[in-house]
């Protein structure tokens, strides 16, 4: 067996919500040309033990994952196998795993439009509240670029206060 490919980066694929592309080095000892290799490529969800494995990635250094879920966080690992030392037909033995790499994928533009149609979805709560936040935002932040939660947090403070502003910035706009 050999060490596990090294140098492992995951990356995003432009805007391509559904996409992360993913590049690797071979160990050193693959790097000999009396050597091939084969990969497989793991990935799973931030919040999932499941792992998902890719066999058939062959001889490349480089993969790209795609049906993913937009603007989530996957782990991402490598493995190799020398595959005909010394044009010995044999297969080798799996390295372990490389070290888990990670990268989000964008978020997707439905995911983020406030549409007030689907105001009847889980996430009506949250929408409104978001719709609320960025109306309290314009009207105290003066154009300023940098948001943070410093500022959600004392605009949730503002909320609490005063149920009257809350009832109107929360009302439908038809």
């Amino acid at each position: 067996t050999t060490d596990p490919p090294s140098g492992v980066t995951v990356s995003r694929v432009g805007q391509l919500e559904d996409q992360l592309s993913v590049r690797w080095e071979a160990p050193p000892a693959l790097k000999d040309f009396l050597f091939k290799a084969k990969y497989q490529i793991r990935y799973r969800l931030e919040e999932s033990q499941d792992w998902k494995v890719m066999n058939d990635v062959g001889n490349q250094t480089s993969c790209r994952l795609a049906g993913l879920r937009p603007g989530t966080v996957y782990f991402v690992q490598v493995r190799c196998n020398p595959v005909g030392i010394y044009g010995s037909r044999k297969a080798g033995i799996w390295s372990e795993w490389s070290h888990p790499t990670a990268a989000s994928t964008p978020h997707s533009e439905r995911l983020m439009s406030c549409d007030s149609k689907s105001s009847g979805d889980s996430n009506s709560t949250l929408r409104r509240e978001l719709k609320q936040f960025l109306g309290w935002v314009k009207k105290h932040a003066y154009g300023c670029s940098s948001m943070s939660m410093k500022l959600y947090d004392q605009w949730r403070v503002d909320m609490q206060k005063s149920p009257k502003t809350r009832n109107q910035v929360g009302s439908p706009r038809g």
